[in-house]
Protein backbone atom coordinates (compact mmCIF):
# COMPACT_ATOMS: atom_id res chain seq x y z
CA UNK A 1 0.00 0.00 0.00
CA UNK A 2 1.53 3.26 -1.10
CA UNK A 3 1.03 6.43 0.91
CA UNK A 4 0.50 9.72 -0.72
CA UNK A 5 2.27 12.72 0.71
CA UNK A 6 0.45 15.95 0.19
CA UNK A 7 2.40 19.18 0.45
CA UNK A 8 0.98 22.64 0.55
CA UNK A 9 3.17 25.35 -0.83
CA UNK A 10 2.72 28.88 -1.99
CA UNK A 11 2.60 29.32 -5.71
CA UNK A 12 5.58 31.52 -6.62
CA UNK A 13 5.34 31.57 -10.35
CA UNK A 14 6.08 34.66 -12.39
CA UNK A 15 2.44 35.63 -12.62
CA UNK A 16 1.95 35.67 -8.80
CA UNK A 17 2.62 39.06 -7.28
CA UNK A 18 2.01 39.65 -3.53
CA UNK A 19 -0.14 37.85 -1.02
CA UNK A 20 -3.68 36.62 -1.33
CA UNK A 21 -6.48 38.16 0.70
CA UNK A 22 -6.72 35.01 2.81
CA UNK A 23 -3.02 35.18 3.69
CA UNK A 24 -3.34 38.85 4.66
CA UNK A 25 -6.45 38.14 6.73
CA UNK A 26 -4.68 35.37 8.64
CA UNK A 27 -1.72 37.64 9.40
CA UNK A 28 -4.06 40.40 10.62
CA UNK A 29 -5.94 37.96 12.86
CA UNK A 30 -2.67 36.75 14.39
CA UNK A 31 -1.51 40.33 14.98
CA UNK A 32 -4.86 41.14 16.61
CA UNK A 33 -4.63 38.15 18.93
CA UNK A 34 -1.07 39.06 19.94
CA UNK A 35 -1.99 42.70 20.60
CA UNK A 36 -4.97 41.64 22.72
CA UNK A 37 -2.79 39.32 24.76
CA UNK A 38 -0.15 42.01 25.31
CA UNK A 39 -2.70 44.61 26.40
CA UNK A 40 -4.40 42.17 28.75
CA UNK A 41 -1.03 41.24 30.21
CA UNK A 42 -0.24 44.90 30.87
CA UNK A 43 -3.58 45.34 32.66
CA UNK A 44 -2.84 42.32 34.85
CA UNK A 45 0.60 43.68 35.76
CA UNK A 46 -0.86 47.09 36.58
CA UNK A 47 -3.58 45.53 38.75
CA UNK A 48 -1.03 43.33 40.55
CA UNK A 49 1.15 46.36 41.36
CA UNK A 50 -1.82 48.24 42.78
CA UNK A 51 -2.82 45.27 44.95
CA UNK A 52 0.77 44.84 46.13
CA UNK A 53 0.98 48.52 47.11
CA UNK A 54 -2.35 48.44 48.96
CA UNK A 55 -1.39 45.25 50.81
CA UNK A 56 1.91 46.74 51.94
CA UNK A 57 0.20 49.98 53.02
CA UNK A 58 -2.23 47.95 55.13
CA UNK A 59 0.65 45.86 56.53
CA UNK A 60 2.48 48.98 57.69
CA UNK A 61 -0.66 50.38 59.34
CA UNK A 62 -1.45 47.03 60.96
CA UNK A 63 2.10 46.86 62.32
CA UNK A 64 1.63 50.20 64.09
CA UNK A 65 -1.75 49.18 65.51
CA UNK A 66 -0.35 45.83 66.67
CA UNK A 67 2.57 47.61 68.31
CA UNK A 68 0.12 49.94 70.07
CA UNK A 69 -1.82 46.91 71.30
CA UNK A 70 1.33 45.11 72.56
CA UNK A 71 3.34 47.99 74.03
CA UNK A 72 0.70 50.61 74.81
CA UNK A 73 2.03 53.34 72.50
CA UNK A 74 2.80 53.83 68.82
CA UNK A 75 6.24 52.88 67.56
CA UNK A 76 8.18 56.12 67.17
CA UNK A 77 6.31 57.97 69.93
CA UNK A 78 9.40 59.00 71.87
CA UNK A 79 7.84 61.48 74.30
CA UNK A 80 7.72 60.59 77.98
CA UNK A 81 4.96 59.97 78.84
CA UNK A 82 3.73 58.91 75.37
CA UNK A 83 1.32 61.38 73.80
CA UNK A 84 0.05 59.16 70.97
CA UNK A 85 1.91 61.08 68.25
CA UNK A 86 4.68 59.46 66.18
CA UNK A 87 7.56 61.94 66.29
CA UNK A 88 10.52 59.83 65.09
CA UNK A 89 10.24 57.85 61.84
CA UNK A 90 13.60 56.04 62.19
CA UNK A 91 12.78 54.93 65.74
CA UNK A 92 9.33 53.80 64.58
CA UNK A 93 10.84 51.44 61.99
CA UNK A 94 13.45 50.14 64.45
CA UNK A 95 10.82 49.39 67.08
CA UNK A 96 8.52 47.67 64.57
CA UNK A 97 11.41 45.55 63.29
CA UNK A 98 12.45 44.65 66.84
CA UNK A 99 8.91 43.34 67.47
CA UNK A 100 9.16 41.46 64.14
CA UNK A 101 6.11 43.24 62.79
CA UNK A 102 7.91 44.49 59.67
CA UNK A 103 11.13 43.77 57.81
CA UNK A 104 13.62 46.21 56.38
CA UNK A 105 12.23 45.74 52.84
CA UNK A 106 8.73 46.77 54.00
CA UNK A 107 9.88 50.40 53.95
CA UNK A 108 9.88 50.33 50.12
CA UNK A 109 6.92 49.78 47.85
CA UNK A 110 6.40 48.53 44.30
CA UNK A 111 6.58 52.01 42.71
CA UNK A 112 10.13 52.57 44.04
CA UNK A 113 8.97 54.88 46.78
CA UNK A 114 9.25 54.62 50.55
CA UNK A 115 6.84 54.54 53.46
CA UNK A 116 7.39 56.80 56.45
CA UNK A 117 5.50 57.70 59.62
CA UNK A 118 4.60 61.17 60.73
CA UNK A 119 2.45 62.45 63.56
CA UNK A 120 0.94 65.78 64.36
CA UNK A 121 0.76 66.89 60.73
CA UNK A 122 -1.86 69.33 59.48
CA UNK A 123 -4.83 69.16 59.16
CA UNK A 124 -5.21 66.37 61.74
CA UNK A 125 -2.58 67.37 64.30
CA UNK A 126 -3.75 64.87 66.92
CA UNK A 127 -3.36 61.87 64.64
CA UNK A 128 -0.67 59.90 62.80
CA UNK A 129 -0.22 59.26 59.13
CA UNK A 130 1.71 57.00 56.78
CA UNK A 131 3.40 58.80 53.90
CA UNK A 132 4.15 56.92 50.69
CA UNK A 133 6.36 58.65 48.12
CA UNK A 134 6.19 58.17 44.33
CA UNK A 135 2.58 56.96 44.15
CA UNK A 136 1.02 57.31 40.65
CA UNK A 137 -2.26 59.22 40.36
CA UNK A 138 -4.26 56.16 39.25
CA UNK A 139 -3.10 54.20 42.32
CA UNK A 140 -3.69 57.10 44.70
CA UNK A 141 -7.23 57.54 43.39
CA UNK A 142 -7.97 53.83 43.71
CA UNK A 143 -6.65 53.69 47.30
CA UNK A 144 -8.47 56.89 48.20
CA UNK A 145 -11.72 55.44 46.85
CA UNK A 146 -11.26 52.16 48.75
CA UNK A 147 -10.37 53.74 52.10
CA UNK A 148 -11.90 57.21 51.99
CA UNK A 149 -13.88 59.62 49.83
CA UNK A 150 -12.00 59.40 46.48
CA UNK A 151 -11.08 63.11 46.53
CA UNK A 152 -7.36 63.95 46.50
CA UNK A 153 -7.40 66.88 48.91
CA UNK A 154 -10.00 65.89 51.53
CA UNK A 155 -10.52 63.14 54.09
CA UNK A 156 -8.11 60.68 55.66
CA UNK A 157 -6.31 59.87 52.38
CA UNK A 158 -4.68 62.72 50.50
CA UNK A 159 -2.36 62.99 47.52
CA UNK A 160 0.09 65.84 46.89
CA UNK A 161 -0.26 65.71 43.10
CA UNK A 162 -3.44 67.77 42.79
CA UNK A 163 -6.94 66.65 41.85
CA UNK A 164 -7.05 63.22 40.22
CA UNK A 165 -9.20 64.46 37.33
CA UNK A 166 -6.84 67.30 36.41
CA UNK A 167 -3.69 65.18 36.17
CA UNK A 168 -2.54 65.07 32.54
CA UNK A 169 -0.69 61.75 32.93
CA UNK A 170 -2.13 59.11 35.30
CA UNK A 171 1.43 57.88 35.91
CA UNK A 172 2.46 61.21 37.47
CA UNK A 173 3.66 60.36 40.95
CA UNK A 174 3.44 62.27 44.22
CA UNK A 175 3.25 61.51 47.94
CA UNK A 176 0.17 59.77 49.34
CA UNK A 177 -0.78 60.47 52.98
CA UNK A 178 -3.06 58.22 55.03
CA UNK A 179 -4.11 59.15 58.53
CA UNK A 180 -4.44 55.52 59.60
CA UNK A 181 -5.53 56.08 63.23
CA UNK A 182 -8.27 58.62 62.64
Amino acid sequence: MKRKIVCFALNFNKESKGFTLIELAIVLVIIGILMGAILRGQELIKSAKEKNFFSKLQLVASAQLTYLDRIGRYAGDTTNPPDGIIDDNATAWQELEKQQLVHDNDKRHVFNGIFSFEGGASPYTNYNRINATRVPAWVAQSIDTKIDDGVANTGNVRWDGGNYGSVSDPNNAATLHWWFDR
